[in-house]
Order: structure tokens, then sequence, then C-alpha cells
């Protein structure tokens, strides 16, 4: 039993590592932390930040809001900022000038409600049954597109409850077929880009050659990845209660977007002295204060995001030590690991959350600067393709920092040290193994997305549902169906990709506990380490 609610295993116990190369004697196994808060200042600067957040809804929401509606009061529209950014001059001004457009224009927008109602009035008193009937017909679009949306939902998730068995089953085969179908996906694009531009069939030839060559010199290295992605599609299976910990954080996400507009686009609109009826703002915006708003969104939407990951991590690395915890839809696991997400582990959440937000913030500030189009472009470009390239790199460290903190409750330094560690010793097995679990998520995700925007597509046809043109409305139906299932399974298959992690973490760290704990799977990770090496 494990008495301290830790995923953690018994570093006395020594057997035979199968997964040791020769060199690797100087590997530090990772050890049980003392439970204790970690990373504190930047749990708390967290908060602070939400706090800011909730004060400026707080001053300048009804501030915009009683100006918007005396506006819809008087019937006045107010002309679209869009065409105002002559208004704007200077260097922020190149950069803000877009934004507030944006703001403005989505300012208006929170009250078209409001103005609409108004004419609707008016429109009713000269023409109610046409009204009546135009009512009738929005009525029934919204009543259509919930009905597809929630087709689209029960049938990817049928679909990629289905994809986890088949994972299971025929993981090696998944992965084999992934790499084939990119090779085949980048051949077509070629063809197809020699008739429309010879750049682009240069760029096609070039992928051609990368997947080929990628997967001649992954191929002996696919049982290892098959029987990881295996293991680790098992401990989510076993643990299928995180889809609630997953859909939960979706509507979070969902949630904080709409409450981040709600903050942030008065708190612009009013300290730029903005004026939806005459379309203008007094003076630009603030760059630190769009600069801050924009870190606000992206370290949220990290912190809900990274908080799934540690969770995931706990519940797999209880899977892998103390199975009998971790081996039922709503396991003690899972309840366990999410409540030290969120509380032990919170603050190293956040610390590798905030290097993300920042460097994200800064891309899309240079982005912006860089659309103004106002000379420089060429710098521009490549300093957003730095920092681009700088945020995959950090995103991708912080996976596997995360994942230590999850399983053993470090802290986001002592975690890195672990990630550092572990990279030196097994270097491009992690990568390789990691990468093609990911190709085949990802194919799984597009898979399930075709297929419940084709059964969307077709529903839409057969009762005659109109969205628009006859064009518009198969793409809009189609595109409905997509992205449902697009987004529902990709949320799902986190977990998996996030137990990837911590299955590779935990082979490296504990083969023989996994022996003793699983040993069909044990046996099988043996055989493709073997044979990779």
């Amino acid at each position: 039993m494990n008495t301290s609610n830790q995923p953690y295993h018994n570093s006395t116990m020594e057997i035979a590592d199968p997964s040791r190369r020769p060199g690797e004697e100087t590997w530090t196994k990772g050890e049980q932390q003392p439970r204790k808060f970690n990373d504190v200042a930047f749990g708390l600067l967290f908060y602070m930040h939400l706090i800011g957040m909730v004060a400026c809804s707080a001053v300048y929401a009804p501030q915009m809001f009683r100006e918007m509606a005396n506006i819809a009061a008087n019937g006045g529209g107010g002309r679209d900022l869009l065409d105002s950014s002559s208004g704007m001059s200077g260097n922020n001004g190149l950069v803000t000038s877009r934004l507030m457009s944006w703001v403005v224009g989505a300012s208006q927008q929170l009250f078209a409600s409001s103005s609409m109602a108004k004419l609707s009035n008016r429109l009713l008193q000269e023409d109610e049954n046409d009204d009546y009937y135009n009512e009738g017909n929005e009525q029934d679009d919204f009543d259509e597109l919930l009905m597809l949306m929630s087709i689209a939902a029960i049938v990817s998730c049928i679909i990629s409850s289905l994809a986890l068995t088949v994972m299971i089953r025929h993981s090696r085969a998944m992965i084999v077929f992934s790499l084939v179908f990119n090779i085949i996906a980048s051949l077509v694009f070629t063809i197809g880009a020699l008739f429309v531009s010879p750049f682009g069939a240069i760029m096609g030839i070039m992928m051609v050659f990368f997947n080929a060559y990628f997967a001649y010199v992954v191929w002996g290295r696919i049982p290892f990845a098959a029987v990881n992605l295996k293991s680790a599609t098992s401990a989510v299976k076993a643990n299928l209660g995180l889809v609630f910990v997953a859909y939960s954080s979706l509507i979070t996400m969902f949630a904080w977007s709409a409450f981040w507009l709600v903050s942030a686009v008065p708190t612009i609109y009013i300290t730029s002295g903005c004026d939806a009826q005459a379309g203008a703002c007094e003076k630009e915006a603030n760059g630190l204060i769009v600069f801050a708003l924009l870190i606000s969104y992206y370290w949220t939407y990290q912190v809900i995001q990274n908080t799934v990951h540690v969770t995931v991590a706990g519940v797999v690395g209880t899977w892998w030590f103390v199975p009998t915890e971790a081996s039922s839809f709503c396991s003690k696991a899972i309840g366990e690991s999410y409540s030290r997400s969120l509380t032990y582990s919170f603050g190293s959440i956040c610390l590798g959350s905030l290097i993300v937000a920042v460097v994200e913030a800064l891309v899309h500030m240079v982005r912006n600067l860089r659309e103004s189009g106002d000379g420089g472009s060429v710098f521009l470009c490549i300093a957003e393709c730095i920092l681009s390239l700088l945020r995959d790199i950090i995103e991708y460290f912080n996976r596997w920092a995360f994942t230590y903190v999850g399983v053993y409750g470090y802290s986001f330094i002592e975690a890195g040290k672990n990630v550092t560690n572990l990279f030196k010793s097994r270097g491009w097995t992690t990568i390789i193994t990691d990468s093609l679990a990911q190709n085949v998520l990802t194919l799984v995700s597009v898979g399930v997305g075709l297929i419940t925007g084709i059964t969307c597509l077709i529903i839409s046809y057969t009762h005659g549902m109109v969205f628009g043109d006859e064009l518009g409305a198969s793409a809009a139906a189609f595109f409905i169906g997509f992205m449902t299932g697009l987004v529902l399974t990709n949320t799902l298959l986190s977990l998996v990709s996030a137990s990837v992690n911590t299955v590779i973490v935990c082979y490296a760290d504990a083969p023989a506990e996994f022996r003793v704990n699983h040993p069909k799977l044990s046996d099988d990770m043996q055989a493709g380490w073997a044979a990779a090496w």
C-alpha cells in the first residue's frame, strides 16, 4: 500500500536493469520528494494576477458597457475602427492599431444584441409576419447547429474510445502506417504543387525526402516505441476517469477565454479613450498593458493545460509503481494526483507555464508588428521564427519537467535537472520514441475529425440543413463536424500523450518495478528495447 499517497517507488529495490546500455552506470534515478509546497511564490503570483484581472473587469467593464448601452439607446451604431487606423501614429501605433480595431469591433459586437433589439421593435411594427418568419429561421439554424455538434461529439467519443483499444492491440501497425502516410501525403502535395507553384513543388520534394529519411532512421526503433504507446494507452484506459479531468479543463479554457475578453477588451477600450460611436481612440494603447494582458491569457491557458499533464503523470506513476491504487475508472490515484497538482505542485506548474507565456506574448507582439508592414519585415520575420522556435523548445522541455513534477513531486528547477539527465543518458531514443507516438495521436485526431465532418455533411445534406448558399452549407456542416471531432479527440488523446512521456521516464528510472507489476508489458518492452539496440 502506498501510505504516502505518492506514486513513488522504493529506491532500495535492486534488480538488474534491462534498459541500461553500456556507459549509463552514472544514471541517477528519480527519488520521492518530501510532501511540501514547491515554488510557492509563483503560485501566489498567479493568484494575484487573477485578482488583478477581476479588478480590471470590475473597474473598466461597467464603464464600457454603460457607454455602449447609451449608444444602443440612441440608435447609434458607430463606424468600424478597421478603417480608422490612420489616426494612429508612431512605432507603437503600428503594433496597436490592429489591436485597437479589434477592441472597438469586439466592444461593438458585445452590444450588437441590444441595438438589434431596438431595431427589431421597429421592424416588428412595420412587418410583423416577416420578422416572425426570420426569427423562426434563425431559431431553426441554431437548433440544427446544436444537433450537428451533438452528433459530432457522440461520434467522436465513440470512435476515439475505440481508438484506444486499437492502439493497445495494434500500436506497431499504427506507427508504421503513420510513417508511410506522411510520405504518401507529402508526395501527393508535391504532385499537386507542380501545377500551382514551382517553389511549392520544391518544398514538397524536400518533405518527401525528409519523411522518407526519417522513416528509414527510426524504423528500427518502432518496436520499442510501439510498446511505449501500448503501455501508455493501457495506463489511461485503466484509469479512464481521467477523461473528466481533460474535458473539464477544456470547459475551463473556454470559460477563461470568455472572462479574459470581458476583462481585456474594456481595459484597453477605456485606457485608450476609445469611442465606439466615433470609431476612434484618443491615444494609442499602452504597450505594457497589452503585453501584460497577453501574458495573462497565455499564462492561464498554459496552467490549465499543464495541470492536466501533471495529473496524468501522477496517475500513470501510481499505475507503474502501485497498480492496485490506479486500476479502476475513478481510481484513488486520480483524485490524489489532481489534488497534488492543485496544491503541492501548483507553484511549479505556474513557474514553467509563465516562461512559455512570456515567450508566446513576445511572438504575438512581433507578429503584429511584422503584419503592420512598415519596413523591417525580414528582420521581424526572422525574430518571429526564432521566438517561435524558442517557444516550441521550452514547451517540449516543460512536458518532460512536468512529468517529473507529477511522478516524484520535484520543484520545477529540480525537475529540469532530471530532464537534462534523461536526455544526456537517453538522447535521441527519448525524442524518437515520443515523436513516433505523437505522430499516431495526431493522425488519429485528424482521422476522427474527418469522420465526424463527413457524418455531419451527410446529415446536413439528407435533412436539408442550410447555413448559407449550397456550397457554403456543405462547407459549414463539414467544418462544424470536423472541428468538434478534432477538439474532443485531441483532448482525450492528450492524456495518452502525457502518459507516453511518463512511461518513458518511469522505464528509464524503474524498469524493475515495471517487471514486477506489469510482467507482460515489461517482457514486450524488453523485447522492443533489444530490437532497437
